[in-house]
This record gives C-alpha cells, sequence and structure tokens, in this order.
C-alpha cells in the first residue's frame, strides 16, 4: 500500500493518469458536441460553399437534438462524478499517508488526530453519564 507507485486503490500512477485523460477528454468532447447542436437555424449553402439562407429546424428536428445534448450532458455528468471521486480517494490516501508526504508530519498530524479522537471521546463519554446518571 505505500509503494511509491500505486494508490491505496492499487491502481498505478500511469492508470490513474489515463483515467484523468480519458474523463477530460469526454468533458471537451461533449461540450463541442452540444454547442454544435445548439444553433437554431440551419445554414444553407450554394455549390460554392456560401451562405445563402438560413431556415429554423423543425420541431423533429429541435427535439432530437433536445435529445442528443441531454445525453452528452448525461455523459459529461458521469465524467465529473468519476474525477471527483478520483480525487477524493487521492486526498484520503494523501491524508491517511498512504501517499506523498513527509514521514514526520504524517505521523506528527496522525498523533495530533488520534489525541483530538481521544479528547472527543472523553467528552462524548461525560456528557452521555451526565444525561442518564444525571447530577447527584
Amino acid at each position: 500500500m505505500s509503494s511509491s507507485t500505486t494508490d491505496p486503490t492499487g491502481q498505478s500512477y500511469r492508470v490513474l493518469q489515463n483515467r484523468i485523460n480519458t474523463n477530460i477528454e469526454i468533458l471537451y468532447k461533449r461540450y463541442e458536441n452540444i454547442l454544435s447542436l445548439a444553433p437554431l437555424t440551419l445554414e444553407r449553402r450554394d455549390a460554392e460553399g456560401r451562405v445563402i439562407a438560413h431556415d429554423k429546424k423543425d420541431k423533429t428536428l429541435a427535439m432530437a437534438e433536445a435529445f442528443q445534448m441531454e445525453t452528452h450532458a448525461s455523459a459529461m455528468i458521469r465524467a465529473a462524478e468519476d474525477l471527483l471521486a478520483l480525487t477524493r480517494s487521492l486526498k484520503e490516501a494523501w491524508i491517511f499517508g498512504q501517499i506523498g508526504g513527509d514521514e514526520d508530519v504524517v505521523k506528527k498530524i496522525r498523533a495530533e488526530t488520534d489525541m483530538d479522537a481521544a479528547v472527543v471521546g472523553e467528552k462524548l463519554v461525560e456528557k452521555v453519564t451526565k444525561e442518564v446518571v444525571g447530577d447527584f
């Protein structure tokens, strides 16, 4: 677990980097797709590629594109959620000393956390005892 080439889930950093890159690429591509579907008009072009008119999209095409936009947005949300989950797991691994950080600093943080937990435990026992037993 404390290996410098793996994270707490046992994945290598190369796999994690590929996961990040894939999700970022999904976000960019899906956003581009949404933007390409956004115009409410269609351009008519002549044989030389010049725009000669703008026609409104019919309702069927507009609804189909709205569905495509929803699909792209859902994929973007899943990619963003995956990135959030990845950053959360990396933060947890760092906090618990499984990756990065100076060993002395990690030990100090763990000792402080243990002391804080002990104090909270004592206060909780006092409060519960006081509520159950009451004042004599």
